[in-house]
């Protein structure tokens, strides 16, 4: 798209990154279908888009529906005459629990939210990026994507998969100029982080916290504008030939041996 605005889906838009990101495409002057499960959450960050360039249109929904995806997908591209990209966001950490005698129903949810939900989005907007002459998707993995950790096996698997459909639709639709990459942060300044600080330490939060920051090289949490700019960059600004790239906004922690 080379800078130019367009129209875009913004799953996981109620707060933090999804949030970040459809103020920062609107502010571009790119239309956006922001969706969330959260009704609320959703008129908040239409809200800060007051007064920017770009139309952005809420919609409450499931994106682990199949229906639901299905319509807000045809809802954006009738409304905005096409399609040009999908920022695949919204994300759970799920119960903190180990993988033995853990719960079926909580490994079931987080794949649905983190993953089903990334091929769903997938599985709709790239026939409308192909119809539009092509267009990005950008997935949001994790540093967890490359390690484990002790009772996040769920969202483990789940951002493991997220890089595989990554990787695999950049390959399966690069001829038709449709690009596929993902950004992988490590922990955001967000409410994930404030229950897995509390998790980490349920008696000193801030103590849970200082663990997460610990594991950074420059000592900080991302924060959510940082990581919403680097996926906003792929749908707008990147050169057409980055194509199935894992990009971490990680503070450094991927350069580190694995």
């Amino acid at each position: 798209m080379s800078g130019e605005p367009g129209s875009f889906v913004v799953t996981g838009a109620a707060g933090g990154v999804g949030a970040a990101a459809v103020r920062q495409l609107a502010e571009r002057g790119a239309n956006v279908m922001a969706v969330d499960i959260d009704a609320d959450g959703l008129e908040r960050t239409r809200e800060t888009t007051s007064g920017a360039p770009g139309a952005v249109v809420t919609q409450r929904a499931d994106v682990g529906d199949e229906n639901a995806v299905r319509s807000y997908v045809d809802d954006a591209a009738g409304r905005f005459g096409g399609l040009d990209g999908v920022f695949n966001i919204a994300g759970i950490e799920g119960k903190f629990e180990l993988i033995g005698g853990g719960s079926t129903e909580n490994y079931d949810n987080v794949m649905r939210v983190n993953a089903r939900s990334v091929f769903l989005n997938m599985k709709y907007v790239i026939p409308k990026l192909i119809e539009n002459g092509g267009g990005a998707v950008v997935n949001v993995g994790s540093h967890l994507a490359w390690h484990g950790a002790a009772t996040l096996g769920a969202y483990c698997a789940s951002k493991h998969a997220v890089l595989g459909l990554t990787r695999a639709g950049a390959l399966e639709h690069a001829t038709q100029n449709v690009r596929v990459n993902a950004v992988c942060p490590s922990s955001i300044e967000t409410a994930m982080a404030e229950r897995v600080s509390f998790a980490i330490n349920p008696d000193d939060i801030r103590a849970g916290k200082q663990v997460l920051i610990d594991q950074s090289p420059n000592e900080r949490l991302a924060t959510a504008d940082e990581v919403a700019a680097v996926g906003v960059w792929l749908l707008l600004d990147a050169p057409h030939h980055i194509n199935g790239v894992l990009i971490p906004v990680d503070g450094g922690q991927a350069a580190r041996a694995r």
